[in-house]
């Protein structure tokens, strides 16, 4: 396998420049739940007996890019759900909840992503028990931000119609000096990695960086309360939680530098 600093070589190539750069600090519940010791390195059989393809999604159950949990049909990756495309952000749960649906998709359940990330075995991170340094893009060194630079975030960017993060910071940078400052801010300190880069951050279902590279938006089972209807799952690039940690302590219309999503849908 390539070294770790190979790959975010390979990185600066497919992100189109993007820097390598960092993080924020939000508190969470986080459910411990290590879970049986175990490990999955890849590709697997899933306990209905289907198999995976060779993109890593499930064949016969689920459209190609997407791999079947047992209990839903999840996107490989974060979105644009592209391999090697890094994942989008600055989207708020409402304009996460769109991107999909334009897609014939939805944000998944946040029970619906723990079990994706923490196995059958109740895993505390997709791959095993025990955190493994390198494994997952979840270890680089936070970078501290500006909120003043990020506020100059415009509205009306972050839509369904975008699919790339290059084609998002363009976006923003046509809206006026503030929102192109805020662009620039966003790559000083964005550290995800594209999609394909840590195939072994992955679990027995099949999706890969549950844990690390962006924080991802789900939507509460529960239902949650008005105006806060979302649940942040995975934590980011310069942080490790276990597939159990969540923070909702965000509303429906927050939005972050390090915070992304990807999409579900039934079976």
């Amino acid at each position: 396998m390539a070294s770790r600093a190979h790959r975010l070589g390979f990185l600066l190539v497919v992100a189109g420049g993007l820097g390598l750069l960092g993080g924020c600090g939000d508190d969470d519940a986080d459910g411990a739940g290590d879970g049986a010791a175990g490990q999955v390195d890849g590709g697997a059989v899933d306990a209905d007996g289907g198999t995976m393809g060779a993109d890593g999604g499930m064949t016969g159950r689920c459209p190609v890019g997407m791999t079947d949990t047992g209990s839903v049909c999840m996107d490989l990756h974060e979105a644009p759900n592209q391999v090697g495309a890094v994942p989008l952000v600055m989207y708020t749960f409402d304009e996460a909840e769109a991107w999909c649906g334009a897609r014939g998709k939805r944000l998944c359940f946040d029970d619906e992503w723990t079990a994706a990330c923490a196995g059958p075995g109740l895993l505390a991170y997709p791959y095993g028990a025990t955190r493994v340094a390198g494994r997952c893009n979840d270890d680089k060194v936070w970078r501290v931000y500006a909120q003043s630079r990020l506020n100059g975030w415009p509205s009306g960017v972050s839509t369904p119609a975008v699919d790339s993060l290059q084609a998002l910071l363009a976006a923003a940078r046509a809206r006026g000096v503030a929102a192109a400052d805020a662009a620039t801010h966003i790559e000083e300190l964005y550290q995800g990695e594209a999609a394909g880069l840590n195939p072994m951050c992955v679990g027995a279902a099949g999706a890969f960086d549950l844990v690390g590279n962006v924080e991802e938006w789900t939507r509460r089972r529960s239902g949650g309360m008005a105006s806060f209807h979302g649940a942040l799952k995975g934590r980011y690039w310069a942080e490790s939680r276990t597939c159990q940690s969540t923070v909702t302590t965000h509303g429906d219309s927050f939005r972050f530098y390090e915070i992304g999503f990807r999409c579900c849908q039934p079976r």
